[in-house]
């Protein structure tokens, strides 16, 4: 019985191809001391099909991946984020060596797992054994389970999307700077972590950005090459982070400086410009914040969509700005400090509007209805749109939505929607100019699936 334990651990799953060639590398590995352990020999036996490989970890990754807790789904988000924001790592780590009843459950392992390969991991390894809390039947029973009915579709996204990169605003964190291991996401992550569930399509690590994500924290740390690179295309900047800028010397080269604010007297009209169609006159008022500033832009053309409300009512300071610059880039500025996930539908939609106009248009994916939904374009160097995944990031039924999406393959006519376990839906899409819209099927509470053209 030992040794074929042992030779279970060695070569589970490693199928080598047919004529002798050599093994595929692992796709999904399950890590643990425990490896060896008779128990856990036979709970991985009856699922033959889940994992490649049942190993001892070799060392730590740059990001490990913590098990999304029950009580906390939306930190799966950060995690993948985190992860893809270290751009050279391609394998993923869920887990920390311990794996409690009380952890994630299936459903949220199986969907961090899809989000993590959705940003760009190319294999997934599995730490929850190294210290394992409940008895193996159970891990086989509740985990390898519902890994197994999951595999196909993580392999199938992976295969499709080879090539490929995530798309969208690029948290930007310079050269060299590494993601922490807090729970908290720094800088310019963090916010891509608090505007990722309203839709807007973040790619940090990614090379092939249309727009960056800045914030303070991230100005002080950036070179002036870095800077003039962020500065010189589309920019989403908070209130501190045109301070940071304005330290540094930038206030005359992006003709806008900051001034510091009175955050109880935070309230913010919309005003009239074309951005706000339909939502002029209406009234944000967002979470108070430490740090509030007026935006004074020196550019007579830049465009004021959100202005502060004065004591007494009327118009004030600008509150939030476009500007475009000489040098042919483009920025949106918002003075509150620090971008939030609490937001009006209302306040989520002049959001993703500016986001897509500092892009000068060119989002690969833009939700066009009110949703709590994360959304992950994958894009070619040429900016090619190859898929997208959207995964609703809500405790409700999310309704049919629709995407606009940019660089579908000319003259498509139909999409393909896929989602663990069903069969493939096709999707009829509506082309507008050089935009594809498509409207998705509702989608279940913490569900995701990706949308791809058929075939």
């Amino acid at each position: 019985m030992k040794a074929a334990v042992r030779c279970l651990t060695l070569t589970l799953g490693l199928v080598a191809a047919r004529g002798g060639r050599a093994a595929e590398p692992p796709f999904m590995t399950l890590l643990g001391e425990a490896a060896a352990e008779p128990s856990l020999a036979a709970a991985v036996a009856r699922y033959p099909s889940c994992f490649d490989a049942v190993v001892a970890p070799g060392g730590e990754r740059a990001v490990v991946c913590r098990l999304p807790d029950n009580d906390m789904p939306r930190r799966l988000i950060g995690e993948a984020l985190r992860f893809a924001a270290e751009s050279t790592q391609t394998v993923a780590r869920v887990g920390d060596g311990r794996g409690f009843a009380s952890d994630a459950t299936a459903h949220g392992l199986c969907v961090e797992t899809f989000l993590l390969l959705a940003y760009g991991a190319e294999a997934v390894e599995f730490d929850f054994l190294r210290s394992a809390h409940e008895p193996a039947s159970w891990y086989a029973n509740t985990y390898f389970s519902e890994l197994t009915l999951w595999r196909p579709f993580f392999q199938s996204y992976v295969r499709y999307n080879r090539g490929t990169r995530a798309g969208g605003l690029l948290p930007f964190q310079g050269k060299g700077r590494r993601t922490a291991a807090s729970q908290a996401l720094p800088g310019a992550l963090g916010a891509a972590d608090a505007l990722a569930p309203l839709g807007l399509a973040a790619c940090p690590g990614s090379p092939y950005p249309v727009g960056y994500l800045l914030s303070a924290s991230n100005v002080e740390g950036l070179s002036d090459v870095e800077l003039q690179r962020a500065l010189s295309g589309g920019v989403l900047l908070d209130g501190g982070a045109v301070a940071a800028l304005q330290q540094r010397g930038y206030g005359a080269k992006i003709q806008l400086t900051a001034g510091a604010r009175d955050p109880k007297r935070g309230t913010e009209v919309f005003t009239d410009d074309e951005l706000n169609v339909g939502r002029v006159g209406y009234v944000w008022r967002p979470l108070a914040s430490d740090k509030t500033f007026a935006l004074f832009p020196s550019n007579e053309a830049a465009r004021v969509i959100g202005r502060y409300e004065a004591v007494g009512g009327g118009a004030s300071e600008p509150a939030s700005v476009l500007l475009e610059l000489p040098s042919g880039g483009r920025l949106a500025a918002f003075g509150f400090d620090g971008f939030s996930p609490y937001a009006s539908e209302a306040r989520r939609r002049q959001l993703l509007l500016a986001a897509d106009w500092v892009c000068q248009n060119r989002l690969p994916v833009l939700v066009e209805d009110a949703a709590g939904v994360v959304v992950v374009p994958r894009v070619s160097q040429a900016g090619d749109l190859q898929s997208v995944v959207v995964l609703n990031a809500t405790l409700d039924a999310q309704p049919p939505l629709t995407l606009r999406l940019r660089g579908c393959p000319e003259g498509v006519a139909r999409l393909l929607w896929l989602t663990p376990k069903e069969r493939p839906v096709t999707v009829n899409v509506r082309w507008e100019g050089q935009d594809v819209l498509a409207v998705l099927p509702a989608l279940a509470p913490w569900q995701v699936g990706w949308l791809r053209a058929a075939e």
